[in-house]
């Protein structure tokens, strides 16, 4: 297991002063659950909610340096029992995003660290979610107007970052509230009408999640 890199003399003190008091140990402890998507191979302006592998380093780094980091199940029956440590955290991933294998997973070995993995296992093995057509659509659209009058949303112009990602907005918050039968033909339809093309390798396949499994 790797060390954590030493992190900014000035932060770290100031965790080790402050968390204790913040989640403290016993009966009265705090458990933190921190949530992941996705780790991308680099920064993505348009999905800037998700870290790059170099920010997802950092984090864990910190995380394996200043918290005690448990699994899930665990984490919840010392909660349950008032028997967590201090300064106890949980990293959790959702969906099933195959960068979760390629990415994150190395990664949390590298430091020593748990993390517990939600798959959504209808998409394994080529599927992709509606709102991952959506950010395609937005990322991959030239500049200039785009004409979404057909779906009901008017026209939109693409000139910047700014621009893709309040167009994304405008799409996920309508396409969202369709039913979930409709929800994903009717963003593949949009982005045929576009000529977008779609990946086919977003989410695990069968023989990732097994390994992530056997991973423990």
């Amino acid at each position: 297991m790797k060390q954590p890199s030493p992190l900014n003399p000035f932060l770290a003190t100031a965790l080790d002063t402050v968390l204790p008091l913040v989640s403290p140990a016993g009966k009265n402890a705090r458990l933190s659950v921190l949530i992941y998507h996705r780790v991308l191979p680099t920064p993505d302006p348009v999905r800037a909610g998700d870290p790059d592998a170099k920010s997802f380093r950092w984090q864990m780094q910190l995380l394996a340096r200043h918290f005690n980091v448990l699994p899930l199940h665990e984490a919840a029956a010392r909660l349950r029992a008032g028997a967590l440590p201090a300064r106890a955290a949980c990293i959790t991933f959702d969906d099933g995003y195959a960068d979760n294998y390629t990415i994150a997973l190395p990664i949390l070995q590298e430091l020593g660290l748990h993390a517990t993995f939600f798959v959504a296992t209808a998409y394994l093995d080529g599927g992709r979610m509606f709102n991952d057509t959506l950010i395609e659509i937005a990322k991959t659209l030239p500049d200039g107007a785009c004409d979404l009058t057909h779906v009901g949303l008017g026209t939109h112009k693409i000139a910047s970052t700014v621009d893709r990602c309040t167009l994304l907005a405008t799409l996920i918050n309508h396409f969202k509230y369709l039913s979930p039968e409709v929800r994903i033909p009717a963003s593949d339809s949009l982005a045929a009408h576009f000529r977008i093309p779609l990946p086919s390798d977003l989410m695990m396949t069968s023989h990732q999640l097994k390994a992530l499994n056997a991973a423990g």
